[in-house]
């Protein structure tokens, strides 16, 4: 397990929390995925099944978030986005290198030392205070 469910924050928005949660699930089984792949090399389409769900989760999380946010003028809504953006970038930068290099180890590196520390973060602050100001309209 990547990050445990205790680890990530909750925020005011129940369902701001249940795409979080989706999310940990979806990584943890890709990043337990990754770990049989380093002691079994015929799991790789397996990771790349698991890593497009994930990558289509965090699509949909973003987007998500970023309607709500656009629907109720949202003040840092360019800065919220620029994050998603960002992230989003990088990821597409590992599913090539992924589905063209066969490239597993930078995707579990990335997920370890970037993705976790990041996604936790994120929703301990941009998240928390987006979530608090789209409480006031739902």
């Amino acid at each position: 397990m990547l990050i445990s469910p205790q680890e990530m924050p909750k925020v005011a928005v129940d369902e701001m929390n249940e795409v979080h949660s989706t999310e940990v699930e979806i990584l943890n089984k890709l990043y337990e995925k990754i770990l049989e792949f380093e002691n079994d090399s015929s799991k790789f389409d397996e990771v790349v099944k698991l890593f497009d769900e994930f990558l289509n989760d965090v699509i949909q999380h973003f987007s998500f978030e970023q309607n709500m946010m656009e629907e109720t003028n949202f003040f840092a809504y360019s800065m919220h986005r620029g994050e998603h953006d960002r992230v989003l970038f990088e990821l597409k930068s590992l599913e090539k290198m992924l589905k063209e290099k066969n490239d597993v180890k930078t995707l579990k590196e990335y997920l370890v030392y970037n993705f976790k520390l990041w996604i936790i973060n994120h929703v301990k602050t941009m998240d928390t205070v987006t979530a608090m100001y789209l409480s006031n309209f739902l």
